[in-house]
């Protein structure tokens, strides 16, 4: 209001000192005999010059009749005063005035929308500067901070936004500029603008402080913004939806998977125990020594094969859960490494098989149930995928200050369609390749899991000839 009141001064001292100076320029002029219809051009200036310096119409036409009147009483008979004797300077004061409220108006005119040319610039900026800000948001917080914050920088007003809980991780997202404060406790008038998106309401924008109807330029900034919010946490949804049901058929295939898997893969090993069992109770009598023993050999081997597979199983579960917790202690390798032969007797009598360890005890701070299931799923994999007169060797060294545990063989190696993927789940190739003759493909993906749990690296490679290198890296103290 104040700032009001200081224009209109303005504008009168404005209007009151260009017509005085118009009018005493007038009388200079006069007494050098330019004639009265020069005057008049004048104080038409004089009426362009209030017209270009104030703001309205008004102003204008308040100093055409002050004009009018200036000439009256100044140049036409009788002189100094308001009466006119000649129809001529009827004529010519008619046209004056009609000249100067055309040219005031036009001037007027011009000057509004030279101003308004330049605001639409201003706003046409700040808009591009809005939506810039917009271009390559991602994330619903972000786009929330950058929203309210662009509000606050261009409207002066404190707000906050509330995204609705249905829409993201279903809990409400609430984030508010650093001076807005709670209006139920405060009680300051507030608006409240909906983010509108494509198919409903994505939330609200409340802004803090506005008393009335708002400024029209405001509110369409505010409803830009807001526009340009509800813009980007639709395509935010639409991707956070499309990563949804990209995760949900994910899901569901990898359940299809490894009920396959499971159903399939764990039917042999079961004929062959079946098989084995009836054969020993139906003609045990009539088998030699030799024969029986191979047959509970049989048995025990498809039967661990069936353990290890279920640990890997729900290991792989615990995993997904995030619920696989590390018990560490100082663990000797070499025990470790027994415990895990233990589980796999017919490797560990095998002619084919052999450890290299340092005759040192090496003490590694460990969980050692997991270490085990690693070095049994790797050493088994192995075993299973290479022929007879394949060499296997686990060997263990120390570098530096990392000890260094290998599983090499002289097998047909890694197959190129799966080298690049051999560490992921369900990875299996029915040929003599790792993890992939009969189980469900997740040995390696566990050993991965384990060993990289631990701070350690495992890693698949090709041998110097022939063959496959499993290299397992673990820090040691």
């Amino acid at each position: 209001m104040v700032k009001n009141h200081l224009e209109i001064l303005k504008n009168i001292l404005l209007l009151v000192v260009v017509c005085t100076a118009t009018t005493g320029l007038s009388i200079v002029l006069n007494r050098t005999g330019i004639g009265k219809e020069n005057t008049l051009m004048i104080f038409l200036l004089g009426v362009l010059a209030v017209t270009v310096l104030t703001s309205g119409y008004a102003y204008g036409i308040v100093a055409s009749v002050i004009s009018l009147l200036m000439f009256n009483f100044f140049f036409t008979e009788p002189l100094h005063s308001l009466i006119i004797s000649h129809a001529q300077d009827y004529i010519l004061m008619i046209f004056f005035f009609i000249a100067s409220i055309i040219t005031g108006t036009l001037s007027s005119k011009f000057r509004m929308q030279s101003a308004m040319a330049i605001k639409n610039g201003k706003t046409a900026k700040i808009l591009y500067d809005i939506s810039e800000s917009f271009l390559n948001l991602s994330g619903a917080e972000k786009i929330l901070k950058t929203g309210i914050d662009s509000i606050q920088k261009y409207t002066g007003f404190e707000c906050a936004a509330v995204l609705d809980q249905r829409k993201f991780d279903g809990k409400d997202l609430v984030y508010a500029t650093q001076g807005y404060e709670n209006t139920s406790e405060q009680k300051k008038p507030q608006i409240v603008v909906p983010i509108k998106g494509m198919a409903s309401r994505l939330g609200n924008i409340k802004v803090e402080g506005v008393s009335g109807t708002l400024n029209h330029d405001i509110e369409m900034l505010i409803r830009a913004i807001t526009y340009q919010m509800a813009l980007v946490l639709d395509r935010e949804f639409i991707y956070y939806e499309r990563e949804r049901i990209k995760i949900d058929m994910e899901s569901e295939h990898v359940k299809t998977t490894l009920l396959r898997s499971i159903s399939h893969d764990l039917r042999t090993p079961l004929t062959g125990i079946i098989g084995a069992s009836s054969l020993m109770m139906e003609s045990g009598e009539h088998l030699d020594k030799e024969d029986f023993a191979k047959l509970a050999s049989d048995i025990n081997e498809e039967a661990t094969w069936l353990f290890n597979s279920v640990q890997n199983i729900l290991d792989m579960t615990r995993i997904t859960d995030k619920k696989i917790v590390l018990k560490k202690d100082y663990e000797v390798v070499e025990e470790v490494i027994e415990q895990a032969l233990n589980q796999l007797p017919w490797l560990k009598k095998s002619s084919r098989f052999k450890v290299t360890i340092p005759s040192d005890i090496i003490l590694i701070k460990m969980d050692g149930r997991l270490m085990v299931q690693v070095f049994v799923n790797l050493l088994d994999n192995a075993h299973k995928h290479t022929t007879d007169e394949t060499q296997i060797e686990l060997k263990v060294y120390v570098e530096h200050e990392h000890i260094i545990i290998q599983i090499i063989d002289d097998g047909p190696g890694i197959d190129d369609g799966i080298s690049n993927s051999i560490f992921e789940s369900f990875v299996t190739i029915p040929r003599n390749v790792a993890d992939g003759h009969h189980g469900v493909g997740l040995g390696l993906a566990i050993c991965k899991t384990i060993v990289e749990a631990h701070g350690g690296t495992i890693e698949a490679s090709k041998g110097t000839e022939k063959g496959t290198i499993f290299t397992i890296k673990l820090p040691c103290e």
